[in-house]
């Protein structure tokens, strides 16, 4: 059985049960108070184990392309979806379900973006960029620009109290670099890499590693705590690029990301039964988001390989972000929950299937046009132009 099946099968599992579960225990788990608080530990834990697994040899040609995808892409998605949306469903209400499903969820990247084996780590990275450090973004449109225009009056996060939480996760940030370039400039001996597996270490080397262990994993947990009690998700993500566990952690950190992703998957197969949902709606808003907005924002701003590019054309995934955004939503009396619940469970299940096609045509070169390793599917005229705004 192939992983992408396996996944697939396990991802149908988990989501009946959840429904099963919540006939029987009649619980919506979203609505619970004890949700927000596991919610933060997994976004915590899901944003900095993505951004650990970041190739930053792969992504440093194109950290421009990043940036842009991040600063202007997002919030391009957003409108789009919007406008889409609107058309079909002409309330203002489409705005809001719109920001809060353009947002790639990072347990579910993280989880499933190993099984893409043929995918080059500048795309993987730059995958775990666009799923990581897209919320600064879509909070501004969503409660700075969206819903104080749908409600008519401020109801969203006001400009000085954004400002604050901003200064909250770069100040500590800007203090962890300066710590890790102080622990990195020779006054303490860090040079074993950490790429090589503490069991292919002679005795030397381990000593060394577990001394890195002594020094690093404080800082790692210090840095995880804060970002939970504060709710600094940005700072957990830029922790990520700065301080890093060793390999076989990271793997251990992997296997955790992907049980929060499936406890996640649980939550929503619950909420699916206990909350009502709007199924036209749902569907309308994943078809838009998965086959035609990010497709396209794929083709605009991503160049590579044409693998690369249909991988990452299919690569919307949501889970706890939009979870989190509609719950806020909620809270400012907008009903956009039975909408975005039936939306995420659409667009992961398309994603699945979608992807699951793609490794059949990568086996024994099924189809060559997608394996060629020159061109790529964006016009030269359009790459002139992506480039001109990069430079």
């Amino acid at each position: 059985m192939s992983s992408q099946l396996r996944y697939l099968i396990v991802f149908i599992c988990v989501t009946v049960f959840g429904i099963i579960l919540g006939s029987l225990l009649d619980i919506d788990p979203i609505n619970q108070p004890s949700f927000p608080m596991f919610a933060s530990v997994a976004l915590v834990i899901g944003l900095y184990g993505s951004v650990v697994g970041i190739d930053l040899v792969a992504l440093k040609p194109n950290w421009k392309r990043a940036v842009l995808i991040v600063t202007l892409a997002v919030p391009i998605q957003i409108i789009a979806t919007g406008m889409l949306t609107y058309l079909v469903f002409p309330i203002s209400i489409s705005w809001l379900v719109a920001v809060a499903i353009d947002q790639i969820d990072p347990l579910s990247v993280e989880t499933l973006i190993h099984n893409k084996k043929r995918m080059s780590e500048s795309a993987k990275s730059l995958l775990r960029v666009w799923a990581s450090f897209d919320d600064p973004v879509t909070v501004i449109f969503g409660f700075l620009v969206l819903l104080p225009l749908v409600a008519g009056t401020n109801l969203g996060l006001e400009f000085a109290t954004y400002m604050k939480g901003l200064a909250a996760n770069l100040f500590p940030a800007v203090l962890l670099l300066l710590l890790m370039r102080f622990l990195k400039s020779g006054k303490i001996d860090y040079s074993v890499s950490e790429h090589i597996s503490s069991q292919k270490l002679n005795p030397v080397l381990r000593k060394a590693n577990n001394r890195q262990r002594v020094i690093y994993y404080p800082i790692i947990v210090v840095v995880l705590v804060y970002a939970f009690v504060t709710g600094s998700y940005l700072f957990a993500a830029i922790a990520g690029l700065l301080v890093r566990p060793l390999e076989p952690d990271q793997k251990l950190l992997s296997s955790v990301i992907a049980i929060l992703y499936y406890i996640v998957v649980l939550i929503v197969g619950m909420s699916l039964y206990t909350s009502g949902i709007d199924i036209a709606f749902g569907l309308v808003l994943a078809f838009i988001e998965f086959f035609i907005v990010q497709p396209l924002s794929a083709l605009v701003f991503f160049r590579g390989k044409r693998l690369d590019v249909i991988r990452i054309a299919f690569a919307q995934q949501n889970g706890l972000t939009t979870l989190l955004m509609g719950l806020a939503f909620q809270a400012a009396g907008f009903n956009v929950l039975p909408i975005l619940i039936p939306a995420i469970v659409c667009i992961n299940l398309m994603n699945l299937l979608v992807n699951m096609g793609i490794s059949w045509l990568e086996e024994d070169n099924r189809l060559p046009w997608l394996m060629s390793d020159q061109a790529s599917l964006p016009s030269k005229s359009l790459e002139t132009n992506i480039n001109s705004i990069q430079d």
